[in-house]
């Protein structure tokens, strides 16, 4: 009997397991295929990673700790997620690696106004090759670029964005944007 309620629990716990790894992957499925060019992407990184934590802590909390925007380098051609990452600058990424179990727990995707994409693609695709700002300056004219300023500056351009999304963060004497500020923003412009 002992054995039998052994191999049950061991059941149902594979069970578990394997219906957890296919809501995450279907999460992950849905998110990159709903990727276009000029999307918004956010995604909230692992637990268990530093920067995570600090951009989370930094906006008291929230859902968001990095976001891109989605880019085609050609026409028809592969969309990428153009993101500033510390110690990289900007860079490309396929959606399955933007969203990959390696660097996110949850994703979204905010598709802009049909008319403004192919200016958001080129005002993202100019900051191309831009180095991190780690210290997160909005007064330098985008020289150096962190990952929501690079968003912002690009959906600026584009006119879906007016102003910038900005707060105060701790241990931080000027104001930054914030990835579940810019989301917010982006999601009011579409309402």
């Amino acid at each position: 009997m002992k054995h039998t309620s052994r191999i049950v629990v061991a059941m149902v716990f594979l069970a578990t397991v394997t219906f957890v790894r296919a809501e995450t992957q279907a999460w992950r499925d849905r998110v990159v295929a709903a990727v276009r060019p000029g999307a918004v992407v956010a995604r909230r990184g692992l637990d268990n990673d530093p920067i995570t934590q600090a951009v989370l802590f930094g906006q008291g909390g929230g859902k968001w700790s990095h976001v891109g925007i989605a880019v085609q380098l050609i026409p028809d051609g592969q969309i990428y997620i153009e993101s500033a990452m510390p110690d990289v600058g900007t860079k490309l990424e396929k959606p399955e690696v933007f969203f990959s179990a390696e660097q996110a727990s949850a994703g979204e995707v905010l598709l802009i106004p049909e008319h403004k994409v192919d200016a958001a693609q080129s005002a993202a695709k100019s900051l191309l090759g831009r180095p991190f700002d780690d210290q997160l300056a909005l007064d330098d004219d985008g020289k150096k670029l962190y990952c929501t300023e690079l968003v912002a500056m690009a959906l600026r351009s584009a006119g879906v964005l007016k102003d910038l999304p900005t707060r105060s963060v701790p241990f931080s004497s000027q104001k930054v944007i914030a990835p579940d500020d810019l989301v917010a923003a982006v999601r009011a412009t579409l309402l």
